[in-house]
């Protein structure tokens, strides 16, 4: 029998999180160190960065985000506003598709808040293994609420009808209600209204957490040994040009090493210089830096919220007005492993005395207690079990 071929679609959108990019990256590691051949669909500098960790990539069209990225209310939000929803991007990313799928003869695809991978998967006949969420759900309220524009609704049901693909009435229906296996990387804890409806593997973490050589951060003497905190607000309601100018005034000089990832930021052409103790970077691989960090100020994307949960840390939450990230902060609120806030909290005073109080809080225990809990689990190795069944049960038909 020949090795498996699995094909990756990770979230498209080149506008500022990479946290899907890197966690399929894990996938491929571990697919590739059990035999498996993969390559990704992936365009701009997402493709650049899976290239530089030496994968095969087919070319896929950039999606162009509407420009407010200020109120994302539903997942139909979400594909809207990067840019997904297109008429003419939908057409020209299911086409890409369906050329690498023809190329590379995949048995089995992944793909992760990705519509377009719906379509290309049924016109296909590939079977597909998609990362679901509650937030994502069709029936997460919000979704129910905002199920889509009239006319993006219409765009993916003129290209569904095309393939003879039935129709939607939620653009939410294409995140991953059709996928053969739904696989859920977090617990059922953190998403207690997925679990009941028992539609989904729980897999407790998709994440790429293979050790790297370290790129040897560099700090000012006077700041080596301090607290080290980790920055990663990706898209947000605060814009990177703000943000970085709020980091710089609420940590410069404070006793801290802070460490903020810019995650390839669509609005942000070139990274600010270093200060004594503030570093500002593309992209930092969590191996690297989260067994030093003390603390993670972030946006409530559920990679960086599993990653940093893997790793006992305290946090700090700003999700900004986004269906999903609101929805997965609040979770970790209830479970006492956060402190969120709004995005007008992040301000110089607020922020030093709420880092002062996650440093010294009293929960250690308690974040204990599900890092235990998600180490227990091999999630990211589950994930590409499952993924090698699928692809060993579909033999590629020319």
């Amino acid at each position: 029998m020949s090795p498996p071929r699995i094909m990756l679609l990770p979230s498209p959108p080149s506008s500022g999180s990479v946290g899907s990019v890197s966690k399929t990256l894990g996938i491929a590691k571990v697919l590739q160190s059990q035999g498996c051949t993969v390559s990704f669909v992936i365009g701009g500098k997402l493709a650049d960065f899976v290239r530089a960790n030496g994968f095969q990539v087919y070319d896929y069209p950039i999606p162009l985000p509407s420009g407010n990225s200020g109120d994302v209310r539903s997942a139909a939000d979400y594909v809207e506003w990067t840019g997904m929803a297109e008429s003419g991007f939908i057409r020209q990313a299911v086409e890409a598709e369906l050329k690498a799928i023809q190329a590379f003869k995949p048995n089995a695809i992944f793909a992760e808040s990705r519509p377009s991978a719906s379509i290309s998967a049924a016109v296909a006949q590939i079977p597909a293994l998609m990362i679901a969420s509650w937030p994502s759900h069709p029936a997460f309220p919000a979704n129910l609420q905002y199920p889509g524009s009239t006319k993006a609704i219409a765009a993916f049901n003129e290209v569904l009808a095309d393939y003879s693909l039935d129709s939607v009435s939620n653009l939410a229906e294409l995140l991953f209600s059709r996928a053969t296996i739904k696989m859920a990387p977090t617990l059922p804890e953190l998403e207690p209204e997925l679990a009941a409806l028992k539609e989904c593997d729980f897999a407790g973490y998709i994440l790429d957490l293979e050790a790297r050589q370290s790129s040897n951060l560099q700090w000012h003497p006077d700041w080596q040994g301090k607290p080290l905190i980790f920055i990663y607000l990706s898209v947000s309601a605060i814009p990177p040009l703000i943000y970085i100018e709020l980091v710089k005034e609420i940590f410069d000089k404070q006793p801290y090493r802070v460490a903020c990832l810019c995650g390839f930021h669509y609005e942000l052409k070139a990274l600010p210089d270093h200060t004594d103790n503030i570093q500002f970077h593309w992209f930092i691989p969590a191996a690297e830096i989260m067994p030093e960090a003390a603390l993670v100020i972030f946006h409530g994307g559920q990679d960086t919220m599993l990653t940093t949960m893997l790793h006992g840390l305290p946090s700090i939450t700003v999700p900004g007005q986004h269906f999903e990230r609101d929805y997965n902060c609040t979770q970790l609120q209830n479970l006492g492993l956060t402190y969120k806030l709004p995005v007008q909290a992040f301000r110089p005073s607020r922020i030093r005395k709420i880092v002062e109080t996650a440093l010294n809080d009293n929960l250690a225990e308690l974040r204990g207690h599900y890092r235990s809990k998600l180490r227990t689990l091999s999630g990211t190795e589950n994930c590409c079990a499952a993924l090698i069944a699928l692809a060993q049960k579909n033999s590629w038909q020319v």
